[in-house]
């Protein structure tokens, strides 16, 4: 009871050290130390237990005001979000779903700008958001392509599960613009990443080849073997051949028997080849050759082309009637879109006439499941130069979607030829078609340059 305590000596309070070290007594001379100087120890516990709480204290209260304030501004956060630092991420992905959640509104209500801030938003937030990724993308497809594309390659390395799917909607926005050669790019990396679906990446490494240079002896671009690309190999030498100009050995490749290449596909392509020839009768026998092939979409593409091909009109006609005769159901009309890429390619205004009298007999209605079809008929129309129905369908699609969607005009006054464009790709974008559709309008109005042909050594 005599020796004073030098820890509090300086406190404001000293008589407050006593929550630390109950040691510490008040006496008529002031504090006091309780025990001898062998009995002193000190008392962390209760430091600990001080501070510590002390420290909680605040850190709930800031978390609890913290919560209050995002409550307020509309973020769907619960109270574990923001107290439990092993759920702070979950701040960020609820913040990154309300922006999504405000940019739908916005578009269902046709604030387009206000939409794209709201989902940029999104996808800052929580770059790993894969439904704003892959929206973003799109929207930005037409506007800013530079941007479109930096973002589907993000959400490609952000979501590796949704890899190949994001692969799919990409290759599909860089084909409406045009971009071959990150088409080719991407077609070949997803072949060696042994991608679901092959036969269309191969399609699409091809189909993008015959748009770019020709190769060179060391073209870098050509795939090392490997099991995934391996039973392409037939494939990728008869676009090398063509590409090269040498149609007498492409000619003699694509009328062999392929056994490593999938029947489907084997069959298609070297009728497709055999067209373009010039060489219709070969074409019909190279489906003729492959009884097992069951793919009714690429055996219908290849008769047309075929018979479109040799001038068989009366046989062409009654192979798109016959096409037509099933009544339109999720199995059959998927076939409608192979009419309108084969009108697109080869134009027929009395043919496009009974395509779309079966298609408003039948009542076909405008939704997000038949959206293609109706922008597939919209090109048809324009391909045929059927401009009464071209300009009626205009209105259906603005009806259908409760937009003005003005980008349309645009296109239809393309179609008409009132526009400086010579070439479609600065208007693809915008529309919603099948793959199929795409490619047939981009051989119809964005055709590769023609290159004359190399004699063979």
């Amino acid at each position: 009871m005599v020796t004073a305590c030098d820890a509090c000596l300086h406190w404001h309070q000293p008589a407050r050290f006593r929550a630390v070290c109950p040691l510490l007594v008040e006496t008529p001379d002031g504090l006091r130390c309780s025990a001898n100087s062998a009995d002193v120890r000190p008392f962390w516990g209760r430091a600990a237990g001080i501070w510590g709480g002390t420290a909680l204290s605040l850190y709930l209260t800031g978390a609890l005001a913290l919560f209050v304030f995002l409550r307020v501004i509309g973020y769907p956060v619960n109270i574990f979000h923001v107290t439990l630092p092993t759920h702070w991420h979950r701040v960020t992905e609820v913040r990154s779903g309300f922006f999504l959640n405000r940019a739908n509104e916005a578009f269902t209500q046709g604030r387009i700008n206000e939409a794209l801030l709201h989902l940029a938003s999104a996808y800052e937030f929580d770059p790993r958001n894969y439904t704003a990724g892959i929206l973003l993308a799109k929207h930005l497809q037409a506007g800013q392509p530079a941007r479109s594309d930096e973002v589907f390659q993000a959400v490609m390395r952000n979501n590796p599960e949704q890899r190949h799917l994001t692969a799919q909607d990409w290759f599909r926005a860089l084909l409406a613009r045009g971009n071959m050669e990150r088409v080719a790019w991407l077609a070949r990396e997803e072949i060696l990443a042994g991608a679901p679906s092959p036969a269309v990446w191969v399609r699409a490494l091809a189909f993008a080849r015959r748009r770019l240079d020709p190769p060179q002896d060391k073209d870098p671009a050509e795939l090392p073997p490997g099991a995934a690309v391996d039973p392409w190999r037939p494939v990728l030498a008869t676009e090398r051949l063509l590409r090269e100009g040498r149609t007498a050995e492409a000619r003699a490749l694509v009328t062999r028997d392929w056994p490593e290449t999938p029947d489907d596909f084997e069959a298609f392509y070297q009728s497709m080849v055999l067209a373009e020839m010039g060489d219709s009768f070969a074409a019909l026998d190279a489906l003729g050759r492959k009884p097992t092939v069951n793919d009714a979409e690429a055996v219908l593409t290849a008769r047309l082309n075929a018979l479109a091909a040799a001038g068989k009109t009366r046989l062409l006609q009654q192979e798109f009637t016959q096409a037509l005769a099933p009544a339109l159901s999720p199995r059959t009309i998927g076939l409608t879109k192979i009419l309108c890429a084969h009108l697109i390619r080869h134009p027929d205004r009395e043919l496009f006439g009974r395509l779309l009298e079966k298609i408003s007999r039948e009542g076909l209605p405008f939704n997000d499941a038949t959206a293609g079809i109706w922008f597939s008929l919209f090109c048809a129309a324009g391909a045929v130069g059927d401009e009464p129905n071209l300009h009626s369908i205009t209105g259906l699609i603005r009806q259908g979607t409760g937009q003005p969607f003005l980008a349309l005009g645009a296109v239809e006054a393309f179609f008409r030829g009132e526009t400086s464009e010579k070439r479609i790709t600065p208007f693809l974008p915008t529309l919603i078609l099948p793959l199929e559709v795409t490619f047939a309008v981009l051989d119809r109005y964005a055709p590769p340059e023609p290159r004359p042909p190399r004699a063979n050594p």
